[in-house]
């Protein structure tokens, strides 16, 4: 297969995911909501919100699979536009995207109001609540 046909496949594939992620999250912010008055068993094709989100999720990990790949097909045209001769330009350029992905798995979290106005978990979100002023 030549390169060029492997490219638009690849392409293809990013699109469709792409449009299948877009699709599964939107439709799971707002048409299968969470909570007792919002959607409690609710279902798509037989498949609940949570089944939803593991959906969701996977294709999320195979459209980074495909992205990942498609960045390999692209590297020479990458660094040329992006760092033309430097090297360095693109190892920071890279670095700083490494360092987008860390600081959101690396920030710690806490429960809190979960912004529904449902206070009942609010007290344990308190002790960490003075970082946020």
């Amino acid at each position: 297969m030549k390169k060029i046909e492997l490219k638009r496949i690849v392409d293809l594939a990013l699109w469709f995911l792409f449009c299948f992620i877009l699709g599964t999250g939107l439709m799971i912010h707002y048409r299968l909501v969470p909570g007792f008055q919002g959607g409690s068993g609710t279902n798509f094709f037989g498949i609940s919100r949570h089944g939803w989100g593991n959906i969701h999720f996977w294709a999320a990990c195979l459209f980074t699979a495909a992205l990942s790949f498609h960045l390999y097909l692209n590297l020479s045209t990458i660094k040329m536009i992006i760092a033309g001769k430097s090297s360095r330009k693109a190892a920071t350029l890279f670095g700083i995207g490494i360092l987008i992905v860390v600081f959101f798995l690396m920030f710690p979290v806490f429960q809190g109001q979960n912004g529904y106005g449902d206070n009942r978990n609010y007290h344990r979100g308190q002790q960490a609540d003075h970082l946020f002023r």
